[in-house]
């Protein structure tokens, strides 16, 4: 992956939730902790890699499954963060994966107290394009910069409580 494409998340600009705050203002109406921007920059991002997948791996399942994704997130829907069980993976490397998944979970459910959105998002996507491109061996160094990614996202959360 190009440097920062999921490493900082150009969550700035581009796409806003602003039809979603027209279409659902009950769900923005109980909105603690910064949810409605945690969904803006998780659409963001997902979207990014959806980009990705599509013009550097020229793969349009994986455009379309991120894709999805971003649409989920951008609607204000809970996007729950990927389970490595179903993906092709080892069972270590899935073992590994899933208390990792534990730590991220953890992590985001202190949104609601006053966490950052944007390193919440980071985490999470950077967490779910790791597990996707572990399951294909030609992407190995794109699959460790997002892994790398996720884990600094995750240690600045650990260390803003």
């Amino acid at each position: 992956m190009s440097r920062g494409v999921l490493q900082r998340l150009s969550l700035f600009g581009g796409v806003t939730a602003a039809a979603a705050v027209l279409l659902f203002p009950s769900l923005l109406s109980a909105d603690t902790g910064g949810r409605a921007e945690f969904s803006r920059m998780l659409a963001q991002g997902y979207a990014e890699v959806a980009k990705f997948a599509d013009i550097r791996l020229h793969d349009q399942s994986g455009q379309s499954y991120f894709a999805n994704k971003s649409d989920r997130a951008r609607a204000l829907y809970d996007v729950a963060p990927e389970w490595p069980t179903n993906w092709s993976l080892a069972p270590s490397v899935q073992q590994a994966m899933m208390s990792d998944r534990r730590l991220l979970i953890s992590a985001l459910s202190r949104l609601d107290a006053g966490a950052d959105p944007k390193t919440e998002a980071i985490a999470q996507v950077n967490f779910d394009c790791w597990v996707a491109l572990s399951s294909v061996s030609s992407l190995g160094a794109e699959s460790e910069r997002c892994r790398h990614a996720f884990k600094a996202a995750l240690q600045q959360l650990g260390s803003s409580q």
